[in-house]
């Protein structure tokens, strides 16, 4: 099965994350309820050098298939993308290191057979005086030019664009929505370029920016109403939109990106957001049972002061209940941190010691139906609560996505 072929009838959730532990929940949840699953990550998380995952693009891919090969994924089903492929990752370092580094990180992913690949060359370098659609198509071009490249890129799925929001959201700037011109410029100068890979008629997703962010406490939601001429756009010339930060928005907001011709919704911070939640309420368990605590909560937080750099920039203070709780995640960087690594050793061994009974009063009428049934399924109580926390998502974006839940 193709991706081409899914998006036909229906639009794909594109999961965002190399949480490992989100990633099992995804797997899970896709197994169970018989969904393709679109799995994507990003180049600041795993690229050639590894990342701040310390993984490649064969290290990550293989990680994921021996998870899915465990319980029995269906292969054909499963898909993996790499997301912001481009500079982001030397946005310090000058154009010429940059864009050298960008081939070969789509080379990397290339090699490994990922099967959608968004170039991403909107990232201002260390040199750059200015950046404008000009340079970012003819660097776009350049790259998909690479002998290497050229010969593998025929049968995926390509993404592109110059309105990309930023990464992980968090820009407090004032949003502005992709006008009707700047999306027939764009379409006209990737069509030139996909002549010249002589792919003329080849489908291709474009990332727009329809409206919509999120911030610490809040979420944006986009505006429709004048949106029509930009879906006749896309369906004309044969391609589709690509929803980047949809994180947080209700599936109502969901249903009319689908509506409109968006066939991919990104989210990915809710995802580690919900799983960081999960962990807080086992915390409590283990308190309400009186066991010795894990402190995952403390741990994380200490982490994070420990070694500010993922967050500094986005957060103001050190206030525990901003850095914690914030819709922005970033503690989603500190989950590979040994102290953190070690404290969820803890916890879930705390958690798996314990009869249902002693977790299930802590939960909600749903919440307790849904772990009753995952239980079924010989889970661990780590994984139930896990799954219940992340599903929350799953569930939402399924739907949007016209998918059924059996």
């Amino acid at each position: 099965m193709k991706i081409d072929k899914i998006i036909k009838k229906k639009a794909l959730p594109s999961f965002c994350t190399s949480n490992i532990e989100v990633i099992k929940s995804i797997l899970f949840f896709c197994h169970n309820k018989k969904l393709p699953c679109l799995i994507e990550c990003t180049s600041n998380q795993v690229n050639q050098h590894g990342g701040y995952t310390n993984k490649t693009p064969k290290k990550f891919i293989k990680e994921i298939f021996n998870l899915s090969k465990k319980i029995k994924f269906n292969s054909k089903k499963l898909f993996l993308g790499g997301d912001h492929l481009g500079p982001l990752p030397w946005k310090k370092k000058n154009k010429t290191i940059a864009i050298k580094n960008s081939i070969s990180l789509i080379n990397d992913y290339l090699k490994q057979n990922f099967c959608k690949i968004h170039v991403d060359t909107s990232i201002k370098c260390r040199d750059d005086k200015y950046i404008d659609s000009d340079i970012i198509f003819e660097r776009t071009s350049d790259i998909l030019n690479n002998p290497s490249i050229k010969k593998k890129i025929k049968d995926k799925f390509l993404i592109v664009g110059t309105e990309v929001p930023l990464s992980g959201s968090g820009d407090d700037k004032k949003i502005v929505k992709t006008n009707k011109k700047q999306i027939e410029t764009e379409v006209f100068k990737f069509k030139q370029i996909l002549d010249k890979l002589s792919l003329k008629n080849k489908s291709f997703g474009l990332v727009i920016e329809p409206g919509m962010k999120y911030m610490h406490f809040s979420i944006t939601k986009p505006n429709f109403s004048d949106f029509s001429n930009k879906k006749n756009i896309s369906k004309k010339n044969k391609f589709v939109y690509e929803a980047h930060s949809t994180d947080y928005q209700p599936e109502k907001i969901l249903k009319q990106l689908v509506k409109n011709n968006f066939k991919f919704l990104k989210v990915g911070p809710e995802l580690t957001y919900n799983y960081s939640k999960s962990l807080f309420f086992m915390e409590n368990v283990e308190k309400k049972n009186k066991l010795k605590s894990s402190k995952i909560k403390k741990v994380i937080f200490s982490s994070m002061l420990k070694n500010p750099k993922y967050w500094k920039s986005y957060y103001e203070t050190k206030n525990p209940k901003l850095l914690l709780n914030s819709k922005l995640d970033r503690m989603r960087y500190y989950f590979d941190t040994k102290p953190v690594i070690n404290s969820i050793k803890n916890l879930k061994k705390n958690i798996n010691l314990l009869h249902e009974k002693n977790i299930v009063y802590l939960m909600n009428t749903s919440e307790k139906k849904e772990f009753l049934n995952f239980k079924k399924d010989k889970l661990s109580n780590f994984d139930v609560i896990k799954l219940i926390f992340i599903s929350k998502t799953l569930k939402r974006y399924f739907g949007a996505c016209k998918h059924k839940l059996n």
